[in-house]
Formats: C-alpha cells, structure tokens, sequence
C-alpha cells in the first residue's frame, strides 16, 4: 500500500510540474509577441511623427526580400539629393559619385576626363519633401582640342588655330519634389522625383584662342564655356520613376541659351535602368536635339547606353530616424 502512494505520489507531481512549464511556455510566447508587436508600433508612430526622414528606406513587410530596400537609386545625379556617405556608383557614360559625408557628394564623368577633366561638388541644403541642392564644378576642354588637332579633326580643331589652356566653371541650383504611394505595411513610400533645375557655364582662356563653334548637335551649344569664348546657361525638368524594385525611368527636358548659333536650343532624354546583378545595372535611351544651328538638319537624335556599378550600403534605420540633420 506505501508503494502505491508513494507511485501515485510521485505521478502527481510529475503531472503537476508538466504544467507549470507549460503555463511558462505559452506566457513566454506571448510576452514575445507582445514584445515584437511592440517594437514595430513604436517603429510605424516614429514613421508617423517624423514621416518625411529616410524616406527610401521604408520599413520592410514580413517576408520582403533585402534587395528590395535598395533606396538610393532613384535620386539620379541631376536630381537634388546626395548619395550616402561611402557610398556610390562607378558609371561608363553618366557621372560617378561618391558619398563624402551625409548631404555632400563628389562627381565625375571618368571616361570623359581623358578629353575634358571633370570634377564637381554636390552640397544638399534641405532634405524635407523638397530637396533643394547646389552644384558646383570645374573643367577643361584643352585635352580634347589638342587631341582633336593631332587626329585630324578639323571641325572641331583645325591644325593652324591657337590653343589656350581653358578653365570653365559650372554652377547650379536644384530643387526636386518627391511623390509618395501608400506601401503596406509601412509608411507612404516615395516612387516619383520631380526636378526642377537652372544653371550656368562660363570659361575662360588662358592665352591665345582661335577656337571656333563646333556645328555639330550636342556640342555647338556647349562650344562657348568649353573653348572658353562665352557662356551658356540653362533650364532643365526632369521626371524619375520607380516602377518597380529592379526597374526605373528617366526622362528631362532642358532649354539653353547662351552664346552659340540661334542662341536657342532644346534637348530631350529618356532612359530606362535595370538590374542584370544585384549591384550592377544597364539603363538604355536616346538623347534629342532641337535647335537652328549652322547645319542643315535642326533636329537630330543618338541612342544612350550606360553601365553602372553600385557600391557601398545603404543608409542604417536608426541613423535615418534619429540622427539625420536639415542642414
């Protein structure tokens, strides 16, 4: 009889202590829960107060994939924001950038420093719904008239004309707007950029110059600041459009004046950029003309074709919420 009470004895407390640890389970579980429901109110009533910080780094849907938080595609280099600091793109035919710090970036078109130096700076004064940056640059047109002479291009360098070393400087003003869509499961998520734009060019030769314009589309506009005999100063619109994760479209419209032929010219561009690796995209278009030059066609069109890298990460949640600055 003792063995049978001390059997049953020891089943009860068997019994008696599964339970606790299952009560201890279930309470561990919604206290984890709770928890995780916690964090991300916390996270959307941030979003919430502040909805306009780091707005292209929207919190993540359960299941998203990483890639999709790519955020800083969409800002082209001609829009009004800055790339992240240490962070960037290497491209083949657009300008390259790179991150100095948060709100200043540095820019070049490499392949064309061979021909004309080039080097800008990006400063971002405001980052709010409107972005509103300036631009500022240098470059040189020498090489490339030189190297002209020498190949035999006398359209654009005839052999017997005096070439200068010739300093051009570039200033700009930029003012982009962004356009929001409501994303589920966070905040609204910015998918259209709006750019407006004015800027100038003006160079100055060092020397003797009997550089003329080059009557060719594309560049009898740009002959003044780039041979150093003028200036030239232009409008520009320009549209951005994220159509999805991997694919976006571009488009602008500029109007120069300045002294060339016609005084007047105007310029279309349209391109559209995906990815064929995660950090490397191709984007292809065409670029328009439309002026009255010294040429028997006023309007003449070239296809457009880029290769660009992308490196670098993009900007930390807690540093976009927290520790952004307006200026």
């Amino acid at each position: 009889m003792r063995t049978v009470v001390y059997v049953l004895l020891g089943l009860f407390i068997f019994v008696a202590s599964t339970e606790v640890i299952g009560q201890e389970k279930k309470k561990y579980k919604r206290n984890k829960g709770t928890s995780q429901r916690e964090m991300r109110k916390r996270q959307e009533e941030a979003n919430k107060r502040n909805p306009n910080t780091n707005a292209f780094n929207p919190i993540q849907s359960m299941g998203g994939r990483q890639n999709d938080a790519r955020d800083d595609l969409l800002w082209h280099s001609e829009s009004a924001n800055t790339v992240y600091d240490r962070a960037g793109n290497i491209s083949l035919t657009s300008p390259s950038r790179y991150g100095v710090k948060p709100g200043l970036e540095l820019s070049s078109t490499l392949p064309l420093n061979y021909w004309v130096p080039n080097l800008f700076i990006k400063k971002r004064w405001l980052n709010t719904n409107w972005y509103l940056a300036t631009r500022h640059g240098l470059y040189s047109g020498t090489p490339g008239f030189t190297w002209a002479q020498k190949k035999g291009y006398e359209t654009i360098a005839d052999t017997t004309w005096a070439v200068p070393f010739i300093l051009t400087a570039r200033n700009e003003i930029m003012l982009s707007r962004l356009i929001s869509k409501n994303n589920t499961c966070s905040r609204e998520q910015p998918y259209v950029i709006i750019t407006l734009g004015l800027g100038a060019d003006f160079g100055i030769a060092f020397g003797d110059n009997d550089l003329e314009e080059i009557n060719e589309h594309f560049l009898a506009n740009r002959s003044a600041p780039l041979s150093g005999k003028g200036f030239l100063t232009y409008a520009k619109l320009r549209a951005d459009w994220q159509i999805n994760s991997y694919l976006m479209l571009g488009g602008a419209f500029r109007y120069y004046y300045g002294d060339f032929t016609g005084q007047h010219a105007f310029e279309q561009q349209t391109d559209l950029q995906t990815f064929i690796l995660p950090a490397l995209s191709v984007s292809i278009g065409y670029n328009l003309s439309y002026a009255n030059y010294n040429l028997t066609n006023r309007m003449a069109i070239i296809p457009s074709f880029d290769l660009t890298w992308h490196f670098g990460r993009r900007q930390g949640r807690e540093k976009g919420l927290f520790k952004s600055k307006m200026f």
